[in-house]
C-alpha cells in the first residue's frame, strides 16, 4: 500500500464507521459500499487469537476484486464518554520485511512453483518459484485469471479445467503436462499438484497447487522407451538396407526430424573396403526419413552417390571414428551447409 493512511472506524458492534482513502486503496472498497457493512465481511478469515489479544497482527483482507490482500493491523480502543467501550481505530498497511510468518517464508522460498487461486481462478498468492517460471513479479498477477497471463491457448484451457474442477468437487488431483511457460525457452513437463483451500468455517475459498518440473525425469523415460523400441524394431533381417530402414523409422519423429543412412559401395557387397582418407568421402544414400511426407527436402535421392568434403561432419565422423556434433554457427558446419545448398536441386536445403 502506498498510501500509509489506511484507516477505518468500527462501532462496537463491530460495524464500520468510518473509512480513509488509504482503506479504499487497498481494499478496493470505497467509503460508500464499506460505511455500514460488518466488518467481518472484508475479511477473508477469521483475526488470529494473537492478534486479538494484542489488538495487533496480520490478517487476510478480501479485495473487492476478489484476491486476498495480506495487511499488518493496529487497534486502538476508543471510549465512550463515560468510559464504555464504543469501538475500535483501526490502522493498516503491508507486512514489512521479517514479519512474513515461518509458514510464509516456507511457501515463497520452496523450490516447486506454489501458488493459490481464488474460486474465480483469479491469482491471489504466487511464490518465487512461480514468479520466475512466469517471467513477472507478484504484484502484476494478483487479481488476475491464469488464461488472461499465458498465451498458449491449450494449456490454459486444459490448466484452468483442472482449477475449476477442484473448486466444483472440493476434491485434490493431480494431473501431468508438457508444455511451455512464459519464462522459460522451451517446454517443459510438470506434475502438478491441486487441492481445495478451506475457511476456519469449512467453507471453500480457493484453490492451491504446487507444480514440480519434472522434465529431466520425462526425457529418461523417453530416452528408455527409444531404446526399448529400438532394440525390438532394428536388426530382425540380416538385410543391410532394411537394418538402415528400420533406423530411421525409429529416429524419426521421436528423435529427429530428419534421418539418413549413407554407407560406403564395399558394405553393399561391390567392392573391397578401400583405404583410409583425409581427403573427402564417398557415399551411398541407402535410406533416410523426415516428418514430412515423402521426404522433399531430401537433396541426395535413395541409391544416388554423394560426396563429402574432409572438413564435413559426415567425412570427420568416417575419419575418426565417433559421433561429431555440428550446429549452426560453427565456420565448418556453415561452409559445408553453403556447399552442399548450392548443390542442392532448385536451391533446397541440403540434407
Amino acid at each position: 500500500m502506498e498510501d500509509a493512511s489506511a484507516a477505518a472506524i468500527i462501532d462496537a458492534r463491530g460495524t464500520v464507521t468510518g473509512w480513509s482513502e488509504g482503506a479504499r486503496q487497498l481494499t478496493g472498497y470505497p467509503a460508500e459500499e464499506a460505511v455500514g457493512r460488518p466488518v467481518r465481511e472484508l475479511l477473508a478469515e477469521d483475526v488470529p487469537p494473537e492478534a486479538v489479544s494484542a489488538r495487533s497482527g496480520t490478517v487476510m483482507v478480501r479485495h473487492r476484486d476478489g484476491y486476498l490482500v495480506g495487511v499488518r493491523v493496529r487497534a486502538c480502543a476508543v471510549t465512550g464518554r463515560h468510559g464504555e467501550p464504543d469501538g475500535f481505530v483501526i490502522t493498516a498497511a503491508p507486512p514489512g520485511p521479517g514479519e512474513t510468518s515461518l509458514a510464509g517464508r516456507a511457501f515463497q522460498q520452496a523450490s516447486m512453483s506454489m501458488s493459490v487461486f481464488d474460486t474465480g481462478q483469479r491469482y491471489l498468492r504466487l511464490n518465487e518459484a512461480a514468479c520466475h517460471v512466469m517471467g513477472v513479479s507478484e504484484e502484476t498477477l494478483l487479481g488476475r485469471h491464469f488464461p488472461e497471463t499465458v498465451e498458449e491457448a491449450e494449456h490454459s484451457r486444459g490448466f484452468n479445467w483442472h482449477l475449476r474442477h477442484v473448486v466444483e468437487t472440493g476434491r485434490p488431483l493431480r494431473y501431468e503436462s508438457y508444455t511451455g511457460a512464459p519464462a522459460l525457452n522451451r517446454e517443459h513437463a510438470w506434475v502438478t499438484e491441486m487441492w481445495p483451500v478451506r475457511d476456519s468455517s469449512g467453507e471453500l475459498v480457493g484453490t492451491a497447487l504446487a507444480a514440480f518440473d519434472s522434465t529431466e525425469q520425462y526425457w529418461a523415460r523417453q530416452r528408455l522407451a527409444l531404446l526399448n523400441e529400438a532394440a525390438a524394431a532394428i536388426g530382425t533381417t540380416l538385410d543391410v538396407v532394411r537394418t538402415a530402414e528400420e533406423l530411421t523409422e525409429v529416429m524419426v519423429p521421436r528423435f529427429a526430424d530428419f534421418a539418413s543412412v549413407d554407407l560406403f559401395d564395399w558394405v553393399l557387397g561391390a567392392d573391397e573396403p578401400p583405404a583410409a582418407s583425409a581427403e573427402e568421402v564417398t557415399l551411398r544414400r541407402v535410406a533416410h526419413g523426415s516428418v514430412t511426407e515423402g521426404t522433399p527436402e531430401a537433396a541426395v535421392h535413395l541409391g544416388e552417390v554423394d560426396v563429402y568434403p574432409s572438413f564435413s561432419p559426415i567425412a570427420r565422423a568416417m575419419r575418426e571414428g565417433r559421433a561429431i556434433l555440428s550446429q549452426a554457427g560453427e565456420p565448418a558446419f556453415m561452409r559445408w551447409v553453403a556447399e552442399r545448398n548450392a548443390r542442392a536441386p532448385g536451391g533446397r536445403p541440403y540434407r
